[in-house]
C-alpha cells in the first residue's frame, strides 16, 4: 500500500513485518529468559534478532525455541524485544513507524501525566501516573492496553516507563475492580496506600 505522499504504509496486517512477539523493559543486565532458563551462565545460545513489527532489538532463546517447536500450543515466549522505557516521545514528536512510548505533560490545575505504547502511530496501551515533587511519592493511577495487545508484557512495560519517569520516589498503586485488572495489579510490586498527598499541583512555566 502507498500512501498519498508517495511512502509505503505499515499495515502488518498480512504479516510482513513479523507477529507480534513480547516485550520487556530493556536491561543492561539480561539474566534469564521469559521462561527462566539462565542466559548469564552461556549454557546454550542466545541470539540477537531484530523486531521489524516494532524496530526493535531483541533476544531468542534456542532452549525456548525447541520447546515451541516439540509443542506447537505452547505460548510463544522463546523471541521477545526490548524497549527502553526511558526513552519517551513528545506528542507529535514520535516516530510513526514500530512501538514506541508517548508522554503527555499533566493538564494545567492536576497532576496526573500520561503515557501512552504506540504501534505504527496507533495507540495500544496507556499508563496515568500522579507524582508529587513536594512528598516524593507517586500514584500508578490507571494502566490499560488493548484487547489484541495483551499478555505481551505491554502493561509491565507502561509500569516501567511510568516509574522510570520518578524511580527514586515512593510508590503506591490502588486496588483496581474486575478479574483481570486484579490478575495484572498481583503482580505488580507497589503497596495498596500511601500517605495522602495535600500539596497543590505545580503550576507549568
Amino acid at each position: 500500500m502507498i500512501d498519498h505522499t508517495g511512502g509505503a504504509v505499515r499495515s502488518g496486517t498480512r504479516g510482513e513485518f513479523g507477529r507480534l512477539i513480547p516485550i520487556r523493559p530493556a536491561t543492561g543486565n539480561l539474566v534469564a529468559c521469559l521462561r527462566g532458563h539462565r542466559l548469564d551462565l552461556d549454557l546454550y545460545d542466545k541470539l540477537k534478532p531484530y523486531s521489524h513489527r516494532y524496530r526493535l532489538h531483541g533476544t531468542l532463546c534456542e532452549v525456548c525455541r525447541a520447546q515451541d517447536g516439540c509443542d506447537p500450543g505452547a505460548r510463544r515466549l522463546a523471541e521477545w524485544a526490548h524497549l527502553d522505557v526511558t526513552v519517551q516521545y513528545e506528542p507529535g514528536a514520535a516516530p510513526g513507524d514500530g512501538l514506541v512510548l508517548v508522554a503527555h505533560a499533566p493538564v494545567a490545575g492536576t497532576r496526573a501525566g500520561r503515557i501512552e505504547l504506540h504501534l505504527d502511530g496507533t495507540e495500544v496501551g496507556a499508563v496515568t501516573a500522579s507524582p508529587c515533587v513536594s512528598c516524593r511519592g507517586a500514584t500508578l493511577d490507571y494502566v490499560h492496553v488493548a484487547a489484541d495487545y495483551r499478555r505481551l508484557g505491554f502493561g509491565r512495560t507502561l509500569v516501567a516507563a511510568a516509574t522510570a519517569r520518578a524511580p527514586s520516589y515512593r510508590w503506591t498503586a490502588p486496588l483496581p475492580d474486575g478479574p483481570v485488572a486484579k490478575s495484572f495489579r498481583a503482580r505488580i510490586a507497589m503497596r495498596r496506600n500511601g500517605l495522602p498527598c495535600h500539596h497543590p499541583p505545580r503550576m507549568r512555566s
